[in-house]
């Protein structure tokens, strides 16, 4: 007699070889779970997000830059994390040291938002290998998936689903990756110079 020890589960199957993350570009629906506050070393300040979707695939290091170096306010990425507090249901951010050289920002912890992600292809500047990361293109409501504007103005959800139909992922990769990679400008988050 034999005894069953493994039954095919398809659901399962999909996910081999993905590696339990979100590489996708499309729309995706988080649960936030940590939200760091970061400084770059030429004082450029970030909130680096990390989260799992309810299939249980994370994302980590969705950093958005809110602060340039010369300490004016980064405005695209200023009014994406207005809009994720907006779709979030946060009225105010507040700074809380978790230990000596970390901050985060609590209110976002355990809160479910809707995310449009972006797959863009980079070059390492060191070692010239290909790589990728994931940036956000706009927030949505999980509940409803309507963006801000369309919850403001009574409209039904429309721009998520035409927005994802026509995104794909972004090749920023260097086209001739030099020895010593000293022409390689990629861009950082959302098309700004790197810092």
């Amino acid at each position: 007699m034999s005894n069953v020890i493994f039954t095919y589960n398809e659901e399962a199957a999909l996910t081999a070889g993905q590696g339990g993350f979100i590489n996708e570009t499309g729309a995706h629906i988080i649960t936030i779970t940590e939200a760091e506050l970061k400084q770059s070393e030429k004082g450029a300040k970030f909130i680096e997000f990390s989260g799992e979707s309810d299939d249980g695939r994370k994302i980590q290091y969705l950093s958005v830059c809110v602060q340039k170096n010369d300490g004016t306010e980064n405005k695209f990425g200023a009014n994406v994390v207005h809009a994720m507090m907006g779709c979030a249901g946060i009225g105010q951010l507040t700074q809380h040291m978790v230990s000596a050289s970390k901050f985060v920002a609590p209110e976002f912890h355990g809160k479910k938002i809707g995310l449009v992600l972006q797959k863009v292809l980079t070059t390492n500047k060191k070692t010239g290998a290909d790589n990728y990361q994931m940036e956000i293109r706009i927030p949505f409501i999980a509940q409803t998936g309507q963006t801000l504007k369309e919850k403001a103005e009574g409209k039904q959800p429309e721009t998520i689903a035409n927005m994802v139909a026509n995104l794909k992922d972004k090749d920023n990769r260097s086209k001739n990756v030099s020895q010593n990679h000293a022409d390689d400008y990629g861009y950082s988050q959302n098309d700004y110079p790197a810092f």
